[in-house]
């Protein structure tokens, strides 16, 4: 049974230290909404939707503060879309929550970060093709 988490954030997409991309793993880093109920640090699996183009991309979602990398307090709320590698930069979009994958925690390595990035994916895949999963996928009408 997924943890339970708050289902919606919607922000713009901006841009972040280009890190990920390099990490083969390209991120959509988020600037929420004021006033948005972010939730807590964690890795999380979930649904990317564009409401300007209709599209819906299966997501994994770090919020945190970087810490393998030592970025500081910052809190991040990073996107690694699955299925897509569109350019969405200044795109407003909402990320629908499907369950809580994991803490985000400081890895000894960037090789041991990408293991365990690699391990969330694979865990947030199967848990957007749950029954859960697929009932939380946005549908644009």
């Amino acid at each position: 049974m997924p943890e339970s988490v708050p289902t919606c954030l919607s922000g713009t997409v901006v841009h972040g230290a280009g890190r990920g991309r390099g990490l083969g793993f390209p991120t959509a880093n988020i600037s929420p909404d004021p006033g948005s109920d972010v939730p807590p640090p964690a890795v999380y699996s979930g649904w990317l939707a564009r409401p300007a183009t209709g599209g819906v991309h299966r997501a994994t979602i770090s919020i945190g503060t970087n810490p393998t990398f030592e970025d500081g307090p910052l809190i991040h709320t990073e996107v690694y879309c699955h299925d897509t590698s569109d350019d969405l930069y200044g795109e407003r979009v909402e990320l629908r929550f499907v369950a809580r994958i994991r803490d985000t925690v400081r890895f000894a390595s960037v090789d041991e970060l990408l293991l365990a990035a690699r391990a969330d994916v694979l865990r947030s895949e199967a848990l957007l093709d749950s029954a859960h999963g697929r009932r939380a996928r946005p549908v644009f009408t």
